[in-house]
C-alpha cells in the first residue's frame, strides 16, 4: 500500500489496531518502541525497568485504543502513558545519572563554527554531550530528549508531561544555555590539555 506521508500511514495502521488486527498492533510497536524505551530509560535509568515500562505501556495503550481521541497524535498519547508509567515506577526513588543522547544529532544550540567542535570525532562529541548533560537537571534532560530525539513539539510535550507551555519552553531554553556553557567549559579544558 502506498501512503502520502507518515501521518496517513499511522492513521491506516492505527485503524487496524483499533479493530484488533495484528498487523496494526505490530506496526505501532515497531514504529514507537524505540522512542518509548528512550523516554522510559531517561526516567528510570535501568534497562530492565525501561523494557518492563515499555511493555506495560503498550499493553495499557492497546487496551485503551477505543478511548484514543484522534485530536492528539498517537505518539504523544503513547509517550504520555510511558511517562506516567515510568513516574509511577520511580515514585519515592531518586533517579541516578546515566549516559544520555547517544542519538543527538541536532545541535542547533551549539556554535557550529567552533573549530574545536568540528574537529571532534563523533564518539568524542557524544562523550562531551553526555558529560555536559549530566550537569543538567533530570527534568530538563527529559524535555530535551522529547524535543530533540523524539522530535515532539512543545505542544506535544505539554501533553506528555502535563507541564504548561511556558514551563516547557523555559526548560528547553535553560537546558540549551546550560548545555552550551558546559560544552564550552569542557572543550576549552580539552583544548588546553592538547
Amino acid at each position: 500500500m502506498v501512503f502520502n506521508g507518515k501521518i496517513k500511514q499511522d492513521e491506516y495502521f492505527l485503524g487496524k489496531a483499533i479493530r484488533g488486527e495484528r498487523e496494526g498492533l505490530e506496526y505501532l510497536v515497531d514504529e514507537y518502541q524505540n522512542m518509548a524505551y528512550t523516554i522510559a530509560f531517561k526516567i528510570v535509568r535501568n534497562n530492565e525497568d525501561a523494557e518492563e515500562i515499555v511493555q506495560d505501556s503498550f499493553v495499557k495503550a492497546f487496551r485503551s485504543l477505543s478511548d484514543f481521541k484522534k485530536t492528539a497524535k498517537f505518539s504523544s498519547w503513547l509517550y504520555r502513558i510511558v511517562y506516567n508509567t515510568a513516574l509511577t515506577k520511580i515514585s519515592g526513588q531518586k533517579p541516578v545519572t546515566c549516559d544520555i543522547y547517544d542519538d543527538l544529532e541536532r545541535n542547533e544550540y551549539i556554535d557550529q563554527g567552533n573549530a574545536s567542535w568540528n574537529l571532534l570525532l563523533e564518539a568524542d562529541r557524544k562523550k562531551y554531550i553526555d558529560l555536559a548533560l549530566s550537569k543538567i537537571k533530570d527534568e530538563d534532560r527529559l524535555i530535551i530528549t522529547l524535543y530533540y530525539i523524539a522530535e515532539q513539539s512543545v505542544s506535544e510535550i505539554t501533553k506528555i508531561t502535563n507541564l504548561q507551555t511556558s514551563a516547557v519552553k523555559m526548560r528547553l531554553l535553560r537546558a540549551r544555555k546550560q548545555l552550551e556553557t558546559e560544552l564550552k567549559i569542557l572543550l576549552q579544558t580539552e583544548t588546553k590539555e592538547l
